[in-house]
């Protein structure tokens, strides 16, 4: 069954070890290395965590990583030579040209999906986005995203816990 399946996932991240400062702690580590914050928060509430208390700090941890994402892209030299490995010029003048033109649309929208919220916060870091707009999308998609989580969450914890034997 599922739920056997996902047991042992919920129930044993590293993090969740720690509570919440686990789970703040996740939310900073995974602005810079992508580790599942959804996981952490959902094993919390499982173990029942207050709901509150989880969004609170995951919405809290995941701004500060985004804050800390930027200031890491703030130094464009170092950062533009890393990721310029990857991709060719032609891709970052689009994503400098696109970021001018829509900038918080693109960071808002880019903030709720995994993985790419990370490069599109050194992205701005790097163009040197107007930090305040850049703080405000940010937070608002991020707030967002770690109340769906929670909310989510929480049901599939009641779910779970229904279902257990």
């Amino acid at each position: 069954m599922l739920i056997d399946f996902l047991k042992p996932i919920l129930e044993n991240p590293f993090f969740v070890k720690y509570g919440l400062v686990g789970l703040f702690l996740n939310c900073i580590f995974a602005s810079v290395i992508p580790f599942p914050i959804v996981i952490t928060s959902t094993a919390l509430l499982l173990d029942g965590e207050n709901p509150a208390m989880v969004f609170l700090v995951m919405a809290t941890g995941s701004i500060g990583g985004g804050i800390l994402t930027y200031f890491i892209g703030y130094d464009g030299k170092k950062m533009y030579r890393l990721l310029r490995k990857t991709h060719n010029e032609n891709q970052y003048q689009k994503s400098f040209e696109s970021l001018n033109k829509h900038g918080w649309v693109i960071i808002f929208g880019l903030s709720l999906v995994p993985i790419l919220t990370e490069i599109v916060t050194i992205i701005a870091g790097v163009k040197r986005y107007n930090f305040k707009k850049f703080v405000i999308a940010m937070a608002v998609a991020r707030t967002a995203s770690a109340f769906a989580s929670v909310y989510f969450g929480s049901m599939f914890a009641q779910y779970f816990n229904y279902v257990k034997p």
